[in-house]
Order: C-alpha cells, then sequence, then structure tokens
C-alpha cells in the first residue's frame, strides 16, 4: 500500500498550531507571488506591449475560470469528503483528481470549439485553439494543493503558487521575447502551469502515495460532481468577482485598453 494512504488527519489539538502557521506561510506566499510578478509584468508591459498584455490577461481569466469550475467544488469539499470516509486518502484523492480531470476535458472541448470566447474580437492563431488544454494542469493542481491542505501542508501551495509558477512564466517570458514575440506569453503561460502541476503533484505523492487497488468508479464520479454544485458554483462566483472588471472591459474595448488598465 502506498506510503502515507491510510493516514489520519492530524489531531484536533494540533488544528490552532496549524491554522496560525498556515496564516503566517499564506501571507509569505501573498508577499512572495507579488515580489514574482512584478518582473513578469515589466517584461509583458515593456516588451510584448499593451495589445498582446491585454489579449493574453482576458484569455487567462476565460481559462482560469473554467478551471475554477472543473474543480467541481473539490477545492473546499475535499476536506469534507476526507474526513468522513473509511477509504484509504489516496483512493479518494485519485477520485477527486479523475473527477476534476474529467470535467477538464468537458470545459477544455467547449473553449476549443469557441475559441473567440478567450479572444473576443480578434483572430485565432494555430497553436491558441489549444490553450484550454492548461485546464488539466490548473484543475488537477488545485486538488493536489487541496489534499495536501488537508494535511496541514501549506508550504507546498506557497511553493507551486508563489515561487514556482510566477518565476516560470517570468522567466520564460522573458527568454521568450527573443523567440517568439507574438505566442511568448501563452508559450510562458503554459509552462508555468505545467511547472505548478509538477510542483503541486510530487509533495503529493510524497504524503499520499500511490492508491492501492485504486479503480475509476464513474457512477461515484458523477455523484461527487452532483453533490458538489453549490461549492463549485460558490468558488467560480468568488473567483469572478475579483476579476469582473477585467472580464467587462476586455467585451467591450480592445485588448490594448485591457493591457493598459
Amino acid at each position: 500500500m502506498g506510503r502515507g494512504a491510510l493516514s489520519q488527519r492530524p489531531g484536533a489539538g494540533d488544528d490552532i498550531a496549524a491554522l496560525a502557521k498556515g496564516g503566517r506561510t499564506n501571507l509569505l506566499g501573498f508577499l512572495l507571488r507579488l515580489a514574482a510578478r512584478l518582473p513578469f509584468l515589466f517584461i509583458a508591459g515593456r516588451y510584448y506591449g499593451p495589445e498582446l498584455l491585454g489579449r493574453f490577461a482576458y484569455a487567462v481569466i476565460v481559462i482560469e475560470f473554467a478551471a475554477q469550475l472543473a474543480t467541481l467544488g473539490l477545492k473546499r469539499g475535499l476536506a469534507q469528503q476526507l474526513s468522513a470516509t473509511e477509504q484509504p486518502h489516496a483512493c479518494i484523492v485519485m477520485d477527486a483528481v479523475l473527477a476534476a480531470l474529467i470535467a477538464s476535458a468537458a470545459a477544455g472541448a467547449v473553449l476549443m470549439v469557441f475559441p473567440q470566447a478567450m479572444f473576443p474580437g480578434s483572430e485565432i492563431h494555430g497553436a491558441e485553439r489549444l490553450l484550454p488544454l492548461v485546464i488539466f494542469g490548473i484543475a488537477g493542481a488545485d486538488i493536489a494543493l487541496a489534499a495536501l491542505a488537508y494535511r496541514h501542508n501549506i508550504r507546498a501551495t506557497v511553493v507551486a503558487r508563489a515561487i514556482v509558477e510566477p518565476w516560470t512564466i517570468s522567466v520564460a517570458a522573458g527568454l521568450l521575447v527573443f523567440l517568439s514575440s507574438r505566442d511568448g506569453l501563452i508559450i510562458a503561460y503554459v509552462v508555468s502551469v505545467s511547472a505548478g502541476l509538477a510542483a503541486s503533484l510530487w509533495p503529493l505523492y510524497k504524503s499520499y502515495g500511490i492508491p492501492s487497488g485504486w479503480k475509476p468508479n464513474p457512477a461515484k464520479l458523477l455523484s461527487v460532481a452532483r453533490r458538489n454544485i453549490p461549492l463549485a458554483a460558490a468558488d467560480a462566483i468568488e473567483w469572478g468577482s475579483r476579476r469582473l472588471d477585467i472580464a467587462i472591459l476586455g467585451l467591450f474595448v480592445s485588448p490594448y485598453y485591457v493591457g493598459v488598465y
């Protein structure tokens, strides 16, 4: 059986200390993420220009909104499932990952068929239709980090979201200026999501191990999705409310003004 598969949640007596530590870690993560984003904003605005930056920003909003829906509310609901089951936790996490990947496939298929949802009012160039594939990476990493947070591992979230992803996109965007100024931001984004996924899956494996005896259960996955619809809607509304201004701006003005904004 995989290492850590049957480990239970730390005792309630440790919760207050864990929450305090988690709060400090999250604050540190916010500051690190902010510091790592500044080079990217400078590079994108200075070398790619407002037009490409605005186009990229709107596409990312649509992609990440779809990824929020694809997590099926499991960012919040996974902890409840893990605390209320006698099954090996590794199997529960694998069910959640598979459910999110299936939902990601559905969301990605819609955006690949209707790419204008990501790039309103502008032409679609070749590989841009494949951009929705990053939904798999975003949703998969979200589930992995939620499972690690259940075991009070907030450090993994800070490493993946505040160090690996933002610094990867900054470095990649800087290098790609010389190779593909038109697609550089999108390629850098794909690279950063992939790096973030890897940085999430590795600690997940070390904490939960490989699920022993796990088999896909479509009926169970459908039940999980149906039960978590309210949580998924709440996550999407909360996330969307913080980016509503850019979304509205992108619908009514050119990408240049989105980039300036």
